[in-house]
Order: C-alpha cells, then sequence, then structure tokens
C-alpha cells in the first residue's frame, strides 16, 4: 500500500463516465517547489528555465494555470519547462499532488512522454532533478 504524504483532503477527477472519483494528496507541491527552487536557479546557466506554474484544485473548470502560487488555493499541480540553450530541444514536467509526473520531450520534432508515479517528496525531487540533469547533458 503506498504511503499518503502532504494534506489528506482528495483531488476530485471526472472519468470518461462523467463520474468523480477522489485522488490522495500524496505530494505537498509547495514542499517540492521549496526544494526544485535553488537547483533550477542552477539549471540556468546552462538552458532557459521557465518559472513554476501552478494549477489550483479548487478553482472552477476550465483550471487555469499561473505563475502566482498566492492566487492557488489548493495546489494540484506544478509545472515548468527546460529548454537547451540555442536548441529547440524541450522538457515539460508536471507533478501533480497525487503522485504521478507528466514528462514530455519536444527532440527533433518527436514527442516522447512518460508518466511515472512516486509516493513522496524526495522520490519526486530526485528522478525531477535526474531527468533535468540528463536532459541537459544529452542535448547540448
Amino acid at each position: 500500500m503506498p504511503q499518503t504524504i502532504g494534506v489528506t483532503t482528495g483531488l476530485r477527477v471526472r472519468g470518461a463516465n462523467g463520474h468523480h472519483a477522489t485522488v490522495e494528496h500524496r505530494i505537498d507541491l509547495d514542499v517540492l517547489a521549496d526544494r526544485l527552487q535553488p537547483t533550477m536557479d542552477g539549471w540556468k546557466h546552462r538552458a532557459t528555465v521557465s518559472r513554476l506554474t501552478w494549477r489550483d484544485e479548487a478553482s472552477a473548470w476550465p483550471q487555469a494555470i499561473t505563475p502566482d502560487r498566492s492566487t492557488v488555493q489548493v495546489p494540484e499541480s506544478l509545472g515548468f519547462t527546460v529548454q537547451e540553450h540555442g536548441s529547440d530541444y524541450v522538457l515539460q514536467t508536471v507533478v501533480w499532488t497525487g503522485g504521478w509526473v507528466d514528462v514530455g520531450y519536444l527532440i527533433d520534432d518527436e514527442v516522447y512522454t512518460f508518466t511515472p508515479v512516486f509516493n513522496d517528496v524526495e522520490e519526486v525531487y530526485e528522478a525531477v532533478v535526474k531527468d533535468v540533469e540528463e536532459f541537459i547533458a544529452t542535448s547540448a
């Protein structure tokens, strides 16, 4: 059984059948943002790194994506993009409070995606840092 980390409220998701399901909040996105920010600042010497963006679970559909954390009541996702200097290669990462991460690469006009699942902030942090470091190193 996965360990639940972070806040205990649930994320309501509408499935294909129109019914709502509740997703546990496993990842504290504020803690993750605090962990990532100094590391992201270091990446800016080797790549263009966007600001962190947030999506608010409590806002009405369609939920806006914003870089202003103060406007978000209940963080649902935390995202950013990285683009290698002088290259069209792009990495986009979106971490969801439910424990999964949407990762997308645009390399040579091809899109590659995967969605790993994690149990806590430390696991997500380590994986995201590894992915970005490898992306920056291989796209140079």
